[in-house]
């Protein structure tokens, strides 16, 4: 057997309305994108071929799912026109379907299952037309069944219409309640009604209370309160005092200090209200907002600035260089070599100059006091490739390309925001702190920013 899944823009409106930066058939339920519910229901039927059909671009589903091996899948794409029917979709999908039966999944609706159950003689043996349909769209089959089993309601699994924020949120708030979930979601699960993902920071005085579900990169400070009834996404800041209670709260978003969100969906800067459907842009960056998802570029005034301090820091340190580096570079203290780093969060590779300092001695202690091991990376601020403070470089390796793309914000700098807050942690907790700093970079704070790193790095017991 095959699957055909067919959803239409129509079917999707209200998704791109109130989530545009995402696709739909990506448009995440307790942290799961709502493709992967779809898929999993036709691995329990014993499917293994799934083709994704719209009339809607999908190269961004296509990108997350590419041919489906991560499931144990062969997944593929393919396009049809808005006014095309039923029939006209089986038409043009004809080689895929021929000469095996096909369960087609059309609409944007919701499939309640149980991950324990075994639908394939269920799906095999039920014969060809309509099984469940809703106001969203239908689940139905092509193709003679196997067998003559007779099949009558109430058949193991149901269909829930799928299109408002109100269903959205309801369909979330139901699945994150169930103590014993039917679906597999992602994160640990080391209790009921509690998934935590990975990279997730909770400060000593925040609260959980459950039922919850965290995604990954969460980064919870002090005296907030998450809970209950809250789901948060992957890449998500709630900054102290602040609490999420009844509310789904979408990846790559900000929540300020002292922000109360209670039966609310959350998305960027957007508060919408489930029921009504109504929805609120907060203006103050400091209150609500989106943490950018793509590579984050520096404006002209930003560049200036930046390119000015670096231009000052030059100055300030070419004396002290001129006469350090030969004398260190002799004595075999100072080592430097060339190393690709990712640029932005595309991929895009740039060599960046690599400075170690030897630790011990005058001249040492003097050079690492200075930063002298980052003089050469100043140059590439006044060149627009680096900004004097951002996130730690990274060089290119495949675990750091999947590391990348948990870090929407990634900008590499001379000096990096992590050591301006002097946070002894690893790369991923790292990204936690560049990627808050890099969402609300501002001109002063910046400079500000890379004055507190100068300073720290002073106090570093040995240098990269």
């Amino acid at each position: 057997m095959k699957t055909l899944i067919v959803i239409r823009e129509k079917d999707c409106q209200w998704a791109r309305a109130f989530f545009p930066d995402m696709h739909p058939f990506l448009l995440t339920i307790c942290n799961k994108p709502y493709v992967e519910f779809l898929v999993d229901f036709s691995l329990l039927s014993g499917i293994r071929q799934i083709r994704l059909l719209s009339d809607g671009p999908l190269g961004e589903v296509e990108e997350y799912c590419e041919n489906g091996s991560r499931w144990g899948a062969e997944i593929s794409y393919a396009s049809i026109q808005s006014g095309d029917d039923m029939q006209t979709v089986l038409a043009k999908n004809k080689r895929f379907c021929a000469e095996e039966r096909c369960m087609i999944i059309n609409g944007m609706v919701f499939i309640n299952y149980g991950k324990q159950a075994d639908y394939n003689a269920f799906i095999a043996a039920f014969p060809s037309g309509e099984i469940l349909s809703c106001s969203c769209g239908s689940l139905m089959l092509t193709g003679n069944p196997s067998g003559t089993r007779n099949i009558s309601p109430p058949y193991p699994f149901t269909l829930s219409c799928f299109d408002s924020p109100g269903l959205y949120y309801r369909l979330s708030s139901d699945i994150l309640n169930d103590a014993v979930s039917p679906y597999v979601l992602p994160g640990y699960n080391n209790e009921p009604l509690c998934h935590i993902g990975r990279n997730v920071v909770i400060g000593k005085s925040a609260e959980i209370i459950k039922p919850v579900i965290l995604g990954d990169n969460v980064q919870i400070l002090g005296g907030a309160v998450v809970g209950p009834g809250a789901i948060i996404g992957s890449n998500v800041i709630i900054d102290r005092n602040s609490s999420v209670i009844h509310s789904v709260v979408i990846d790559h978003t900000y929540i300020g200090e002292q922000l109360e969100v209670e039966k609310k969906i959350v998305s960027g800067n957007m508060l919408i209200e489930p029921e009504s459907g109504v929805s609120l842009a907060i203006e103050d960056p400091h209150l609500l907002t989106g943490i950018r998802k793509s590579g984050a570029s520096l404006s002209f005034i930003q560049y200036a600035v930046q390119a000015l301090a670096a231009l000052f820091i030059l100055v300030l340190l070419l004396i002290p260089f001129l006469f350090l580096f030969p004398v260190l570079k002799l004595r075999g203290k100072w080592m430097q070599h060339n190393e690709d780093c990712y640029a932005d969060i595309s991929g895009k590779i740039l060599n960046l100059s690599v400075t170690a300092i030897e630790r011990g001695g005058l001249f040492g202690s003097i050079a690492i006091f200075l930063s002298l091991d980052r003089f050469f990376q100043l140059f590439r601020v006044l060149a627009g490739q680096i900004a004097i403070i951002g996130s730690t470089p990274l060089r290119v390796s495949p675990e750091n390309r999947e590391h990348l793309k948990r870090m929407p914000g990634y900008r590499p700098g001379v000096f990096s925001y992590a050591e301006a807050e002097a946070w002894p942690v690893d790369h991923d907790d790292k990204a936690i702190i560049e990627r808050f700093y890099t969402a609300h970079s501002a001109l002063f704070q910046d400079i500000l920013m890379t004055v507190k790193a100068f300073v720290n790095r002073i106090h570093e017991k040995s240098t990269p």
